[in-house]
């Protein structure tokens, strides 16, 4: 059921400690009175399987309980990376863990990919990312084991967490077209330290195709899963037509 706007309607995000990204973009866009509330894991240094998994395991489940004292009415869990180098089974378990723990439903950031591959109809898509090669690598085997199969894609080999947001959206345009293969049904763009959400609207009309980014996927689904169904211009199809 869609909340009524004349409620308070608060979402709860928890993103690695070196995101700098979405923390000033998702309360600058999302419609009024909806506020986003925000939990920090510590990211130790690099973006390595090993150092990813250990933040999860370190700060995961405290960061639901930090944001279940808010009492919001969804939450997102903002790592790409973390459901990627682990697999379905734990983000299975993340998701269900937000709804023990808070009460509330809960995604994360690839389960957020996942649905809006779906309501666009994307199927075979041009993944590109910020990451390293091995996270890359999984991140590609990791779709397809959810039903979108990588067809072509590029990554940057950023290995340290807080560099991955450096990138200019005007070069990541670049990087975004010199990767894409007319034959995808869309694009994905990983990550949500990754400056890909300003360049949306513009991908789109280059290639004609839907663009699905970890940034923009994460919040269209957490107001989705709390009952906001306002749409949001600028930022591709999926915010502003689903």
């Amino acid at each position: 059921m869609t909340v009524a706007m004349r409620d308070e309607v608060r979402l709860g995000v928890i993103v690695p400690s070196v995101n700098s990204v979405v923390e000033a973009w998702y309360p600058r866009v999302v419609p009024d009175r909806v506020s986003v509330h925000f939990a920090r894991m510590l990211m130790p240094a690099g973006t390595s399987p090993e150092r990813i998994i250990e933040m999860d395991r370190t700060d995961g489940v405290r960061s639901i309980h930090q944001l279940a004292s808010c009492r919001p009415h969804a939450i997102a869990y903002g790592c790409t990376a973390s459901s990627i180098v682990q697999g379905h089974a734990f983000d299975a378990h993340l998701r269900e863990e937000i709804r023990q723990i808070a009460g509330v439903p809960g995604t994360s950031a690839t389960n957020s990919i996942f649905a809006a591959c779906v309501a666009l109809g994307m199927k075979r898509v041009t993944a590109i990312s910020p990451y390293v090669q091995e996270v890359d690598a999984a991140e590609h085997r990791f779709f397809a084991e959810g039903g979108v199969e990588t067809i072509a894609g590029a990554c940057l080999g950023i290995s340290d967490g807080f560099r991955l947001a450096e990138p200019t959206p005007a070069e990541i345009l670049n990087f975004a077209l010199g990767a894409w293969d007319p034959a995808s049904d869309g694009m994905i763009i990983a990550c949500l330290n990754f400056r890909s959400h300003p360049i949306i609207d513009e991908l789109e009309a280059r290639i004609g195709k839907p663009v699905v980014t970890s940034t923009q996927a994460t919040l269209w689904h957490v107001l989705r899963l709390a009952g906001i169904a306002t749409p949001i211009p600028g930022y591709g199809r999926l915010l502003r037509e689903h």
